[in-house]
């Protein structure tokens, strides 16, 4: 399978300025789980060593890409359990200096949830296993997306919650705060979401939004009936939801993550620039909008002063790479 030439780019590790010193494990007498283990990054809880060390395994992986997106890394928690209120969470990071603290499943209980989940979903027993034999890979992509979408929102918007009841992650467009996370995942993972999107694009094309339509619209999770079945999932005490969803079920949803991916990569391949999303964030933080920050600064970064000429870009740039992939391929040496 063909991928943009850029993709390539967001596979590789880069310094971002981390040296062996970093946060040390407070000594609390209510600490948020039981074992700590520090990373140059930030501090990572769970209930057992072996955890802790995936949750900073996360931290350290998604720092290094972070920092090759947006610069700087900021330091937090990844605490994995299923009690802890993220509220709760904040109030920790930020008695000890953290920019943020995320709370995520640990192992066990995500596996549990995800079972539950198929089973409320109808599927068999052998379908079931056959997910969950997959689990494992699927832990490490999802605690990577978490850990970004909360390094993005401590950079850019650090005095908001999002929730799925205001809006999906913080107050910058969903794409954009979409992309932050995906651009944390493994390769792999991000391949996966591009074949969703390439498979959307072929067979569903009326399903694609237009450039100036995506950039403004909703995550589909926001979408009523999505909602109605997050809140019939199983649902951790910590507030973490869980559903199942097969097919084309609900609609823009398989093609939402690679969009957003592409997205990222097209404004990056187009201005030349690997850290576009740096100045972009930035100006939406202080109030401005894609499209206003397209007027105003769009020409300084190699991009066009609106929309409809970043739509007309968009689509020669998306036929090339993703429908086209044999001309893509000899444009730029084949992948």
């Amino acid at each position: 399978m063909h991928v943009p030439h850029l993709f390539l780019l967001a596979t590789l590790l880069v310094s971002t300025g981390a040296t062996a010193s970093g946060p040390q494990c407070p000594a609390v007498e209510a600490p948020p789980a039981p074992v700590c283990v520090a990373a140059p990054h930030g501090l990572a809880y769970a209930d057992s060593e072996r955890e802790a060390n995936v949750a900073a395994g996360a931290l350290g992986e998604a720092a290094q890409r972070f920092g090759l997106h947006f610069g700087r890394v900021p330091v937090g928690a990844l605490i994995l359990s299923t009690s802890l209120d993220p509220t709760a969470a904040r109030d920790f990071a930020r008695a000890h200096g953290l920019e943020y603290a995320q709370v995520w499943l640990p192992t066990r209980a995500k596996r549990s949830m995800t079972e539950r989940a198929m089973r409320q979903a109808g599927m068999d027993r052998a379908r079931i296993n056959q997910a969950l034999s997959r689990a494992a890979e699927q832990d490490a992509v999802t605690l990577r997306h978490e850990v970004g979408h909360a390094m993005y929102r401590a950079i850019y918007f650090p005095d908001t919650e999002g929730s799925l009841q205001d809006r999906y992650g913080t107050p910058a467009p969903d794409w954009l705060d979409e992309a932050a996370a995906i651009l944390m995942e493994q390769p792999e993972a991000q391949a996966r979401h591009l074949a969703s999107f390439m498979d959307a694009a072929k067979h569903r094309p009326r399903t694609i939004p237009g450039l100036i339509d995506f950039v403004e619209a909703e995550h589909p999770v926001r979408s009523a009936a999505l909602a109605r079945a997050l809140a019939r999932g199983p649902r951790s005490e910590s507030g973490v939801q869980m559903m199942v969803t097969t097919g084309n079920g609900f609609a823009g949803l398989d093609s939402f993550y690679g969009q957003s991916l592409l997205m990222a990569l097209f404004l990056a391949e187009t201005s030349g620039d690997p850290r576009i999303l740096m100045p972009i964030s930035s100006a939406i933080a202080g109030g401005a909008t894609f499209e206003q920050w397209l007027a105003s600064d769009g020409g300084r970064h190699g991009l066009p002063g609106g929309l409809l000429a970043l739509q007309s870009l968009w689509d020669s740039w998306l036929q090339v790479q993703v429908m086209n992939p044999d001309r893509g391929a000899n444009a730029e040496g084949g992948t």
